[in-house]
């Protein structure tokens, strides 16, 4: 992840309200998205990690910083696709993301 660019795209989800993330740590990895603009990630031979970390020092030059609120995912080789979870809310009658 040499770039600024490689380092957005290595970003799954956001938090909604402080500056952290959830993003793809590995050597061997792509992050690309399919023709219906869900994120595909595939993981090769070297393994990689989903960590929950500050997005603004990551993004800016690649520092890690752990928020201590999830521990890291491993990801073995393979291919997987991120899914948003989604929830019920009774009150509402609807449908919701889920918020971290």
């Amino acid at each position: 992840m040499k770039t600024k660019e490689e380092r957005i795209n290595r970003i799954l989800a956001r938090g909604e309200i402080h500056d952290h993330c959830h993003a793809v740590i590995g050597e061997d990895v792509i992050v690309s998205r399919n023709t219906n603009n869900e994120i595909i990630v595939e993981v090769g031979n070297e393994g990689a990690v989903l960590k929950h970390i500050l997005e603004t020092p990551f993004v800016e030059d690649g520092t890690l910083i752990w928020t201590k609120e999830h521990k890291d995912i491993p990801l073995k080789k393979g291919k997987y696709e991120f899914i948003q979870q989604i929830e019920y809310n009774p009150i509402t009658n609807g449908m919701r993301k889920i918020q971290d």
